[in-house]
């Protein structure tokens, strides 16, 4: 019986490869090269340029077709030749600005300044007050007489009251005036603007005083108000003596309207066209 050979120990690292696995990899042959193509012309090769010293001025230059040949220029005649532009002289050293005068030109410049930021703010201020209450258009009316304007007929009568409180103490400096103003609607337009107007006293250096509704009886619905029917209003107010037999009253009428059956509608006080700037002035 034939003992088995036991096989010599391997002495190469553990990570060898086995010993029956080929040393060199097999032979591939090169991949197929695609067919070449003919290029038209010829590559000129690419030479060096020298970039320092820099080369000379008729040198490395070149004409089409023909390149430049060096010491070959010929010099054009000199009433050919294009005048050079001349150069300006270098400007002498900048005068420096005295301190005093540097110190008015910042103040002068900090007070426009600040001129522009109080007076730009203020002017867009105006502006905006101008368009939401214009300068009024004053229409006088002749004492005795009736005031139209937007379909409603205005009449007014001023008069001397005493006092309405009789327990109230005398007092000179103070008279009570009676103002009654009566409303007629000229037409179905006149008859949908039955808001109150604003009645204020005047007098001639351009003084105001208000005055205050006791009664009113224009009807507060449209289909109330009557063409040609007269409503009144009545009014008292406090003036100086001396003033009470001359002040004149202003009348504004109300540019709202009342139409039967329209909602009422937020936007139309700025869409409105019509302004709030007329006013009735009736003499006496």
């Amino acid at each position: 019986m034939n003992e088995r050979e036991t096989p010599a120990p391997d002495s190469r690292d553990w990570f060898a490869p086995p010993l029956d696995q080929p040393t060199e990899p097999p032979y591939m042959p090169p991949p197929p090269q695609p067919p070449s193509i003919p290029i038209p012309g010829t590559l000129r090769p690419t030479g060096d340029r020298r970039v320092w010293p820099e080369p000379a001025p008729d040198e490395d230059t070149s004409t089409v077709p023909f390149p430049a040949i060096p010491g070959t220029r010929n010099e054009l005649p000199a009433h050919y030749r294009r005048p050079s532009a001349q150069v300006p002289p270098p400007a002498g050293p900048r005068k420096r600005m005295s301190r005093g005068r540097r110190r008015v030109l910042l103040a002068g410049g900090a007070v426009v300044s600040v001129a522009l930021a109080v007076a730009l703010p203020a002017w867009f201020g105006y502006g905006v007050y101008k368009y939401g209450r214009p300068s009024d258009h004053i229409h006088s009316v002749p004492a005795g007489q009736a005031g139209t304007w937007q379909h409603v007929s205005w009449r007014v009568s001023v008069e001397r009251i005493p006092n309405p409180d009789p327990k109230a103490a005398s007092d000179t400096t103070r008279q009570w005036m009676k103002i009654v103003a009566t409303r007629t609607a000229l037409d179905a337009e006149g008859a949908i603007r039955h808001y109150p107007p604003e009645i204020e006293l005047t007098d001639a250096s351009g003084r105001t005083w208000v005055t205050q509704v006791l009664n009113d009886a224009t009807p507060l619905d449209t289909d109330k108000n009557k063409v040609g029917t007269p409503y009144k209003i009545e009014l008292v107010g406090v003036v100086p003596p001396p003033v009470a037999d001359t002040v004149d009253v202003l009348l504004r009428p109300s540019i709202s309207r009342d139409v039967p059956g329209k909602k009422f509608d937020l936007k139309e006080s700025v869409t409105n066209p019509e302004r709030n700037d007329q006013v009735l002035k009736f003499l006496r």
